[in-house]
């Protein structure tokens, strides 16, 4: 059963910059102390009021006014644009720090944000604790607020903007509250509610029982959609801003966490609890998110993204404090409550018992995943790439950089190099040009390695070769570059310096242009 609490914040445009952006004063005048303020925006007959704080409401000053009519009832009123952009990016801040009451919270734009709170309030000591401490911070934070609990999200948004401050209705008292408010607290729009309000239906109560075909006929489908989900007849998506994680673990201090060490203590007891939770039901994630809420009302986030699924605590802790070092500058007056949550959960291979009744444990990360992982979080998923085979026969070609994120199967390179090329390959260098760089070579023989070459303008006198290995040119790919056959040798000079050389064309073919490249180095 859904608990939805609805908070509507009626001068959020003017309070978010007494406030601050995230709900934090950082020092700035509370609301009552900043003096009349009013946002305004140009319109095509001139500027108008668009939002106004409360000394100016007290004023008489109203959002739609002209600024010019505004100015002559306060001639020191403040003015300042209105800024519609960072009103949605602030509500959507707020969102996500109210996610230390619930992972599901939703915006309700332009003034509002809604939290579903089921199964999360007794964490909290109960429903009316969670609304005392939310409306307590939101005052802290200078942001006036009217809060409503309803077990439809439609009743919460029609409560908490036309009902009393604070407001808890139970199941089964939704239709008897809703009957005494405006219809337009169904959230339809504003020349609907006018129609229905010349006809004498100005209240919900006088819509509950009358038809619904005759009422979407004539006022629209939208009506009757609205009043059935306030109710609970219809159902209503909650679209959290951001995807609720199914693993969780929250912990709220009872004094504020400042120090970086105390912070780490944190983030081992999560990371252990977390882990355990995984490991427990076969799965493994691959992104963590550490979110800390601070006092002041800022949420820091950190993330962790990981190549391969893990469920390791170890590992997974040695992540975290690798970057919580960026918390150092961040702490304010300390973080009051901590959330760790995993993403992109998957199921883990399912492991074999043995006959003596032990499990046999699941291969362990490898040292190159937990290097990729300490890469990732360290440079950004953007600056760590790995290579995946390629079906092709070219060596500049038989391989691709992908993002190190990116789920690549583990191959044999060898068994497939053999699959590709039929049989025993010459070892491939560890450091292979992107593009085969050309050589002078003196030749004794055809088809045979060459006796010197001069790469770079450094000649080299080859002691001893292997090869060679002749890959063949892809056809079906056309152009000029696949035309030619390639013979490869390994050959070392006189300092024991080994190349990996091959010619492009063939002597005895006719309209073959031959030529030497180096095309990888050995150790």
């Amino acid at each position: 059963m859904k608990r939805c609490l609805s908070v509507w914040l009626p001068r959020w445009p003017t309070e978010r910059r007494s406030a601050g952006p995230a709900g934090s004063r950082g020092g700035r005048l509370p609301p009552d102390e900043a003096g009349p303020l009013v946002l305004s925006v140009l319109e095509q007959n001139g500027a108008r009021v668009s939002a106004v704080n409360a000394p100016a409401a007290a004023l008489g000053l109203v959002p739609g006014m002209p600024l010019a009519d505004a100015r002559a009832i306060h001639p020191a009123l403040g003015v300042a644009p209105a800024d519609p952009d960072g009103d949605a990016q602030g509500l959507r801040r707020l969102a996500l720090w109210c996610q230390r009451y619930s992972p599901l919270t939703r915006i309700d734009a332009p003034d509002g944000v809604s939290i579903d709170i089921a199964g999360c309030a007794h964490l909290f000591g109960g429903e009316e604790a969670l609304m005392a401490d939310l409306a307590d911070r939101l005052h802290g934070f200078g942001l006036t607020a009217r809060l409503a609990l309803a077990p439809t999200l439609g009743a919460a948004w029609a409560l908490s903007r036309y009902g009393t401050p604070m407001v808890q209705v139970a199941p089964g008292e939704v239709g008897e509250v809703l009957a005494p408010l405006p219809v337009a607290a169904l959230r339809i729009e504003a020349e609907t509610a006018r129609a229905l309000t010349r006809l004498g239906l100005d209240r919900i109560g006088l819509l509950v029982g009358k038809p619904r075909a005759p009422l979407a006929g004539r006022f629209g489908p939208l009506l009757v959609l609205r009043l059935d989900q306030a109710l609970g007849r219809e159902g209503e998506r909650f679209d959290p801003v951001e995807a609720a994680p199914v693993y969780r673990i929250a912990r709220n201090f009872a004094e504020p966490v400042v120090t970086l060490e105390a912070i780490g203590e944190v983030a081992a007891r999560l990371t252990g609890e977390l882990a355990g939770m995984l490991q427990g039901l076969g799965k493994a994630a691959r992104r963590l998110e550490l979110a800390l809420y601070r006092v002041d009302g800022w949420r820091e986030a950190l993330e962790l993204r990981i190549t391969r699924p893990s469920n390791d605590a170890a590992h997974l802790l040695r992540l975290l404090g690798e970057r919580l070092d960026r918390l150092r500058d961040h702490a304010g007056f300390g973080f009051e409550a901590a959330v760790l949550s995993a993403f992109e959960v998957e199921r883990t291979e399912a492991v074999q018992a043995a006959l003596s009744g032990r499990e046999h444990s699941p291969p362990p990360m490898d040292d190159l995943d937990r290097l990729l992982d300490r890469l990732v979080n360290r440079f950004g998923p953007e600056r760590v790439s790995r290579f995946a085979p390629r079906e092709s026969h070219v060596p500049e070609r038989s391989c691709h950089p992908v993002s190190a994120l990116v789920q690549v199967a583990r191959h044999d390179w060898a068994a497939h190099g053999q699959a590709l090329h039929g049989g025993v390959t010459l070892a491939r260098p560890p450091l292979l040009f992107a593009r085969p760089e050309p050589v002078e070579v003196l030749v004794e023989m055809p088809d045979k390695p060459p006796a010197r070459f001069e790469w770079r303008r450094t000649a080299h006198r080859i002691v001893r070769a292997e090869g060679p290995e002749r890959i063949a040119p892809e056809w079906w790919a056309g152009g000029e570059a696949n035309r030619l056959t390639r013979d490869y040798y390994r050959v070392e000079d006189t300092e024991g310096r080994r190349f990996w050389l091959f010619r492009e064309g063939l002597y005895d073919r006719s309209g073959d242009t031959v030529r030497w490249f180096v095309h990888g180095l050995f150790a």
